[in-house]
């Protein structure tokens, strides 16, 4: 057993955090090994390397410290490197890519406000978080269960979610996503076809810490796409189940091309905006509006998905784009490529930041 230890990851996050089940998802797919240390972000040691405080953080065998999951699997796919995560068709993978920021940058935000501003949901999601937390803050539940509710709500003032707006948020933006990504697997088990990609992890997280745990966002689910019920079992217990192949190339489905229209309702048209000029209001049907400033980690993030299209771009590509509608969100902010990040190294991204209350108002992490 201290051997195994000794060669295992340790991941440190909460069960109930949207990040930390991306990753550990992924972990149990490769059966990597690692075991997760439920922590409150006191832990002194990954502060002292660097981390700037978005869960998780991971300790390497090697002692290194690392964060932010998405260039946490690149790193991890070079060193285990089967079965990959990245189809190997171009056009899929730079979908998956797609795909995934939306889930990491986007859809984060929905689940963080349906948790705090609906008090059901809080009540077990909110509980559940403060509970593990007692883990690391030697104090009682109750106390740590208000501590934790004041703290996050203040978080979500900066991404643009708040108790005024967020029946908007649900209504408009997270239910017809769930609506489209539910009907396309009733017919395909993964979201690239018989295994899961590095979207299906992003999307895994936030279902598996929220959307599928949370009572109220769980009945959500239960009516309109039983089917994310379904896949969020499938990746928490990988052990269970049998693999295919990724689509094949050139087979893109119309369910497929409806969740990438989905993407273009709201958030391809708000990141495009903001990301030139700093920050773009969020209109909704209901008549609200909310302007949102991007941060300095979703620029990156946005410059390095514009990196990707560049790499990946072929004309069978921008037909798929163009059938959903999105193409223009990517080829005409071409010349706004960032470069591709190197993830040789365990990766320590110095902008991979949780959002902060608005008297902070730091950047957001994944």
């Amino acid at each position: 057993m201290r051997t195994d230890r000794a060669a295992s990851y340790r991941v440190y996050g909460m069960s109930q955090s949207y990040f930390t089940r991306k990753l550990t998802g992924y972990l149990d797919y490769k059966a990597i090994p690692y075991f997760l240390r439920r922590f409150a972000s006191a832990n002194r040691t990954a502060r002292d390397a660097g981390w700037p405080g978005a869960m998780p953080v991971v300790m390497t065998p090697s002692g290194e410290f690392m964060w932010d999951t998405t260039a946490m699997i690149h790193h991890l796919e070079s060193r285990f490197p089967e079965p990959s995560v990245f189809p190997a068709d171009p056009v899929l993978r730079f979908l998956d890519y797609v795909l995934e920021d939306a889930l990491d940058e986007w859809f984060y935000r929905p689940a963080v406000g349906s948790r705090w501003f609906y008090e059901e949901n809080h009540r077990v999601g909110g509980w559940e978080l403060a509970r593990d937390a007692t883990h690391e803050v030697n104090v009682p539940g109750d106390q740590a269960y208000e501590a934790v509710k004041a703290h996050v709500t203040a978080t979500c003032e900066p991404f643009g979610v708040t108790a005024a707006n967020i029946d908007s948020w649900i209504g408009e933006i997270l239910r017809p996503w769930l609506r489209v990504t539910g009907a396309h697997l009733v017919s395909h088990r993964y979201l690239f076809g018989g295994r899961p990609s590095l979207a299906d992890f992003a999307f895994f997280g936030g279902n598996a810490a929220h959307f599928i745990n949370d009572p109220l966002c769980r009945r959500w689910v239960d009516a309109d796409a039983p089917a994310i019920v379904a896949h969020t079992h499938r990746i928490m217990e990988p052990e269970d189940q049998e693999f295919g192949e990724w689509m094949a190339p050139g087979e893109v489905p119309e369910t497929m091309i409806a969740i990438l229209s989905e993407l273009g309702r709201f958030y391809l048209p708000w990141v495009s905006r903001a990301s030139v000029d700093g920050k773009a209001e969020l209109a909704f049907a209901s008549g609200q509006r909310v302007e949102i400033a991007v941060t300095p980690f979703l620029a990156e993030a946005r410059a390095t998905l514009l990196a990707r299209y560049v790499e990946f771009r072929s004309d069978a590509l921008d037909a798929v784009l163009e059938r959903a509608g999105i193409l223009s969100y990517f080829a005409d902010f071409a010349d706004r490529a960032g470069k591709l990040p190197s993830y040789e190294k365990p990766p320590q991204p110095a902008l991979n930041r949780p959002f902060g209350p608005p008297w902070e108002r730091e950047g957001t992490g994944r």
